[in-house]
Parts: C-alpha cells; sequence; structure tokens
C-alpha cells in the first residue's frame, strides 16, 4: 500500500493496540513522548507488528516545538523507509471509519494531493488579532500557560502567516519539502521556537506560503476536514469524547457528498462500544 502513518502517542497502551490493527497493513512510524517512564513505554510498544516503526522521541508537551520535532521526525522515517505517496499524521486518540484498504484505495486517486485543515490568517476564531499575536510576539508555555513578551517582531522571509491542525494528510512532495526547507532554513525553526502552539501554525504557514514552492492552491482537497472532530460548547480548548450517541453525526461526516470523512477524534480505551459500531456500521459503506 502506497500509504504511510506517522502515529504520536504518549498513553492508552490498549486503544494503541487496536489503531494499530485497525490500520493493518500499513507502514506505521510510532513516536512516544520521551517523558513516559520506561516501564509505560514497554507496555505502549509491547507486542506490536513489525511494520510498527520506532520514531526518534521528543519531550512532546502541549505547546511545545518538540510536536512540531517529533512530526519532522516521523516524515523522516516514513519517507527513507517506505514509497509512499501519502504519509498521514495522526495520534493515538484517532480512529479511522474506514478499513486500511479503503483507506488506501482513497488515497490513491489524490496522488500529488495533500488533505490538511489549513487556513491563511486572520483567523476569526483565534482571538481579537485573527491570530497574528500567536507570529509577531515570542510566546512559550509555562505550566500549559501562555507567556509572551509585547515587544514586536517580524517573521521570515517568505512566510505567509497560517493555522491549522496538526492531523493531516501530506502528499509524498509536500512532506519532501518540508524536511528540506528546515534543512535549508535554520531561520525558520529559531522562529517558530517561539510562536504560540508551534504545530498549529509552524508546517500550516510552511504549506500555504507561495514562496516554498509547494502549489498549495492547486494540490489540496477542497472541503471539510478528512477528521471528524466534535469541539462541543465553544469556545473548548479540547474535542468531546466520541460515543455510541455520536454515530449518526459520524455516519454522515462518513457518507458526506465532498471529501468524506476518513478519521475521527477523540476516543479512549473507554470507547471500545463506539469502535465496534464503527467498523460493523461505517467501514462497509461504500
Amino acid at each position: 500500500m502506497s500509504v504511510a502513518v506517522v502515529l504520536l502517542a504518549h498513553d492508552k497502551p490498549r486503544l494503541l493496540r487496536r489503531l494499530v490493527d485497525a490500520l493493518d497493513g500499513l507502514p506505521v512510524f510510532l513516536h512516544i513522548d520521551a517523558r513516559v517512564p520506561d516501564a509505560q513505554y514497554a507496555e505502549l510498544t509491547r507486542d506490536l507488528p513489525p511494520r510498527v516503526r520506532p520514531v526518534p522521541r521528543f519531550a512532546s508537551d502541549w505547546a511545545t516545538f518538540q510536536l512540531v520535532e517529533a512530526e519532522l521526525a516521523g516524515y523522516r522515517e516514513a519517507l527513507e523507509h517506505t514509497d509512499a505517496e501519502h504519509v498521514i499524521m495522526m495520534t493515538g486518540a484517532d480512529y479511522p471509519l474506514v478499513s486500511a484498504d479503503r483507506l488506501a484505495g482513497r488515497l490513491a486517486g489524490l496522488r500529488g494531493v495533500s488533505w490538511a485543515d489549513v487556513w491563511r490568517l486572520p483567523i476569526t476564531f483565534w482571538g481579537p488579532m485573527g491570530g497574528y499575536d500567536r507570529f509577531i510576539f515570542r510566546n512559550r508555555v509555562r505550566n500549559r500557560k501562555r507567556v509572551w513578551s509585547l515587544v514586536p517582531r517580524p517573521w521570515p522571509r517568505g512566510v505567509r502567516p497560517a493555522g491549522g491542525s496538526q492531523l493531516k494528510i501530506l502528499a509524498r512532495r509536500h512532506a519532501e519539502r518540508l524536511l528540506e526547507l528546515v534543512e535549508a532554513r535554520p531561520d525558520l525553526i529559531e522562529y517558530f521556537h517561539d510562536v504560540w502552539i508551534p504545530d498549529e501554525v509552524m508546517l500550516p504557514s510552511l504549506l500555504v506560503s507561495p514562496a516554498f514552492g509547494m502549489d498549495w492552491e492547486a494540490s489540496h482537497v477542497r472541503g471539510d476536514h478528512a477528521w471528524y472532530i466534535d469541539w462541543g460548547k465553544q469556545p473548548s480548548p479540547h474535542p468531546r469524547v466520541l460515543g455510541v450517541e455520536d454515530l449518526l453525526a459520524l455516519r454522515d461526516a462518513r457518507t458526506r457528498a465532498t471529501a468524506p470523512a476518513l478519521f475521527a477524534r477523540k476516543f479512549t480505551e473507554d470507547s471500545w462500544p463506539a469502535l465496534d459500531r464503527i467498523e460493523e456500521e461505517l467501514w462497509p459503506l461504500p
């Protein structure tokens, strides 16, 4: 299959094994948060099949640049060890709404095309500055709270500020170009260390910036995100845990006329009834 998966996880070993099984036949490049203790790491990785390969580990806490480093490390491994035409970036709280065979078949028709939830700034629901404050001020996270300077700064040459979800499906050429950019432009790494929530802004900005040769406008899926996510009552920093009561909404997303959803988020180790129903009722749909 011409699809590889970069999977970021830090807990829920039982759910992780089920997710790997659901991705049957696909090579999985697994990043485990470096803060996870050795015993928990052993539990997370026990009995995983040989198609699951470890990725160099980073201490990838929320809103830190290390989440970007983990993602990029996954892309490096996936491109080095496979000839996949698409690389899926997902987490251990996600689950496919289609079988692995159908997933590969769907993406086979999108050669050279990525699928990501990306928006150019301003983004109205990112606050009164439309998200520009994430870029023009230096930001850090401390005790899961934002700490920032009020001294403005310019963004790097060629960058067009954007934001979006870390969850994405990248065409191989886009993943390759991202890795080329971060190698050739250390100023990008230095700058994006100090934006707010780097995993939501760095790669989206590089993807949509015309100066970086992605040809994004002509090479991404139009329409809704490939992931169904219910954010509940806004504003909410975390999506709802999905259950059996969400099956109708999941079916609607899975069968929508334009860009039907391929994944959903989020699930826990108490989600077995919902996951059983997804496999039984949604996977067989055309």
